[in-house]
């Protein structure tokens, strides 16, 4: 049986002993009591508050989830999603946290079970990922961590539940994920059939409803996650934290997907949403998605759901400096000389001239890239930009880079092939992922003392 009690203020006294300032009172004016007094009051409050640390938030099949593991957690994700530290945020927060750190649980639990490890060297791959889509340099995580007080041990403790989670899906499922030469026959049919028509850029938030009592938890989980994302709270970073998609490693970014392609609702709510809007809880068989359409355009029919997936380009980037926490006005100037030098280039002979003029090592040729690979500031670029034709200053952590297509050129069909078969496998394992983690729920002895 699941046992649920209230989220405990940390913070709390007990007796009639403040932890706060002591006033001034008749004990306090005799020197000697009152030093006494002080003393107890300072060690009952501190073993007030190391047993509410130590209180249990939750059980997993007998190992202990304590509020403190809890409290640092919602500090974290406060950090990423740049929420104010205040106790009505922070108790919103606690139930949507502690779900997340009880399937984290189970995951590392079901790995351990299995055999397998996570090494040092995956973490630190996991934290570097991280660090690219926070849009940080290397080491920039821990640093922004020490900042907010955050030891780096709590960002381990996820991103190794993360990464043993995609290693059991890999080690268990992979001999259940076939895809067939006719299921690929049909998905190119399918991106032939819809030349032309719309296309979206797509992210997307998935919270599965596992058991039919959690129907209630789940839905009102979704319209706290919408309205965090409408009070300014980055859509990527609950994606990542929250969904139950494999797009949540890639802060829910599903790519460019075709008018009619996800089907049903999704696509019917997609219809009506405009750039920038974010969707309602919409409740499938699944569970409850929160859709954000990012962008739409005429799809020039390149592959399903991938935006220019199957085209290579070779690009030439130039880099202007403009640190963000520089003064506004010269941010401003940079971005107009940046803007400035990619007018003057007419070709990459042009711009690679450019790159040695300005004397930065971030300017030059990038190789041979494929669209698809690229992040989605990048791609949403270069997808339909032109060959020897500059973009415009696209704004980095460090300052604005300028980017030209020297060559453009599709993949044969071979590889085409090979990338919806890949997208296709995606789609499949994130379903069976889903069905996994719901049975080791099932299985599970979870007891919710908070």
């Amino acid at each position: 049986m699941i046992r649920r009690r209230h989220f405990i203020n940390r913070n709390r006294c007990f007796g009639m002993l403040a932890c706060g300032p002591v006033r001034e009172t008749a004990l306090l004016r005799n020197r000697p009591a009152a030093a006494l007094f002080v003393v107890l009051a300072m060690l009952v409050c501190g073993a007030v508050q190391a047993q509410e640390t130590l209180r249990i938030a939750a059980i997993v099949n007998e190992e202990v989830i304590s509020a403190y593991d809890l409290g640092t957690r919602v500090d974290m994700f406060l950090a990423f999603s740049q929420q104010d530290n205040k106790a009505e945020i922070r108790s919103r927060l606690a139930p949507q946290v502690l779900r997340r750190l009880i399937d984290e649980k189970l995951k590392i639990q079901e790995a351990k079970r299995l055999g397998i490890r996570v090494s040092g060297s995956d973490i630190e791959r996991g934290i570097s990922q991280l660090e690219r889509q926070n849009d940080l340099p290397k080491g920039g995580l821990e640093a922004f961590l020490n900042q907010k007080g955050i030891a780096r041990s709590v960002l381990i403790d996820q991103v190794e539940g993360d990464i043993a989670w995609v290693k059991v899906v890999n080690h268990r499922l992979r001999v259940q994920i076939f895809i067939s030469d006719e299921q690929i026959d049909e998905a190119l049919a399918e991106i032939e059939k819809n030349k032309g028509k719309p296309e979206m850029l797509v992210a997307e938030i998935l919270l599965p409803v596992d058991r039919p009592e959690h129907e209630s938890e789940i839905g009102l989980l979704a319209s706290r996650l919408i309205q965090q994302i409408k009070g300014g709270t980055s859509f990527q970073s609950l994606a990542g934290n929250f969904s139950q998609s494999p797009t949540a490693a890639v802060g829910g970014d599903l790519g460019w997907v075709k008018q009619g392609q996800l089907g049903g609702k999704l696509d019917a709510t997609l219809s009506k949403l405009q750039p920038g809007q974010i969707s309602n809880p919409i409740r499938t068989l699944a569970g409850y998605y929160i859709l954000m359409l990012r962008d739409r355009r005429t799809d020039p029919g390149v592959g399903p759901g991938m935006g220019s997936a199957g085209t290579t380009v070779s690009l030439q980037q130039l880099f202007i400096p403009a640190p963000k926490n520089s003064d506004p006005a010269a941010q401003a100037a940079q971005r107009e000389l940046a803007m400035a030098m990619g007018k003057k280039a007419k070709n990459c002979h042009d711009m690679k001239k450019l790159g040695q003029e300005s004397g930065s090592p971030m300017s030059g040729s990038l190789g041979e890239v494929k669209i698809d690979a690229l992040p989605i500031e990048l791609r949403t670029e270069v997808q339909d930009l032109p060959v020897n034709k500059a973009s415009r200053p696209i704004r980095e952590n460090d300052g604005f880079i300028v980017l030209m297509v020297c060559e453009r050129k599709k993949d044969s069909i071979s590889v085409l092939r090979k990338s919806v078969k890949q997208s296709l496998m995606n789609q499949r394992r994130g379903a069976l992922a889903r069905r996994y983690l719901r049975d080791l729920h099932r299985a599970a002895f979870v007891d919710v003392r908070l």
